[in-house]
């Protein structure tokens, strides 16, 4: 029996595309949400020493599974140093995921949790402070993938199937009559 290269391609691209599942956004989109900006930290003890923030009303929708990338600095990282971090807000509770205290950040969070997720600066120092911030949030991978990607697939190597076995019965010509 001889392979043809039609059927060698067509299982070679579906073991490729069932071995790795690829990036699939749970959002709506191209799955990376990335936005930036700056704001003041009044000095300690004054309305407007911190800031806290829902990471949703920034624009970064935090669910189990995404990845908040984010870098920060204060007085464009020449400080003094500030004190930030990721917490949840569950019912009843306060879950801190990271914090430091430094003049320029630069990280990563995953988030493992089915729960509000906020941000929090806290200038700790008599003076006005210039926080400068970019985020980009990487949207986790669907549980579902293989619902929607495997029959995609199953489809496609029918069809790269039956059109190499149809054109190779096609090159062969019609069988020979016998009498």
């Amino acid at each position: 029996m001889r392979i043809r290269i039609g059927m060698l391609v067509a299982f070679s691209l579906a073991a490729a595309a069932l071995a790795s599942p690829g990036a699939a956004a749970n959002g709506v989109g191209s799955g990376i949400l990335t936005g930036q900006g700056s704001f003041l930290l009044n000095r300690t003890g004054t309305p407007g020493y911190t800031l806290h923030a829902y990471l949703a009303d920034m624009g970064f929708p935090v669910r189990p599974g995404d990845t908040l990338v984010y870098a920060w600095n204060a007085n464009n990282g020449t400080g003094p140093a500030v004190y930030f971090e990721i917490h949840g807000h569950p019912p009843g509770r306060y879950d801190i995921f990271y914090n430091t205290t430094s003049s320029s950040v630069t990280g990563s969070w995953t988030s493992r949790l089915d729960e509000p997720a906020m941000v929090f600066w806290r200038n700790d120092h008599p003076g006005t402070i210039n926080v400068t911030f970019a985020f980009s949030l990487i949207q986790g991978q669907s549980p579902l993938w293989p619902i929607f990607i495997v029959p995609g697939i199953v489809v496609a190597v029918a069809l790269a199937a039956g059109y190499a076995h149809f054109r190779g019965r096609r090159e062969a010509g019609p069988p020979a009559w016998k009498p």
